[in-house]
């Protein structure tokens, strides 16, 4: 299952669609045993992405959560702005890897912006680190991502053709973790 939902670029996007259709967040089928008949389950409160001074004015967002009557596990998707496992935007993340892989220094970058140099560090790790994975199950979706040399190349062009978001959308859906 995926765990990001599609189409929701924004938090604005995410607040509307649970007011007029929460029920596109139900999962088809259950993640942990892929039977059907998810019920809804009420939700839980994750705190707004860190940057821009959005986390303050935005405060809580809610998460909506749905129960499996076959096995009892829980499950929840979220908007595709925001990361599963981090608490800063898609685009705030994006920006930075893009300083960095047009040749700025972590310190230089994490000087400019709010993250941490630690952060900035972590981030740029696991962009390598996670490169051949990635890059396989994009460059199957997306080939013209297969003309790069190398894997700053392969985000670079990766970033010209779509948002660090939409291609971590991708691989959600093709069962790829995703941070």
């Amino acid at each position: 299952m995926a765990r990001m939902l599609p189409g929701i670029d924004s938090v604005e996007q995410h607040q509307e669609r649970l007011r007029d259709d929460p029920e596109t967040y139900r999962p088809e089928r259950c993640c942990h045993c892929g039977k059907g008949g998810m019920h809804r389950h009420g939700h839980y409160e994750r705190n707004a992405p860190r940057g821009e001074g959005l986390a303050f004015s935005l405060g809580s967002l809610f998460i909506p959560r749905f129960y499996c009557p076959k096995c009892r596990g829980t499950s929840s998707r979220l908007p595709a702005c925001l990361a599963p496992r981090r608490q800063y935007w898609w685009q705030a993340q994006q920006r930075v890897l893009e300083r960095l892989i047009s040749g700025r220094s972590v310190r230089e970058v994490a000087r400019g912006m709010w993250p941490s140099r630690r952060t900035v560090g972590r981030w740029w790790n696991w962009l390598q680190g996670q490169f051949d994975e990635y890059g396989l199950h994009l460059r199957s979706r997306f080939p013209e991502l297969g003309r790069s040399v190398d894997w700053k190349a392969f985000w670079s062009l990766c970033f010209e053709r779509m948002s660090l978001g939409e291609a971590m959308g991708w691989l959600d859906r093709a069962g790829v973790s995703v941070p």
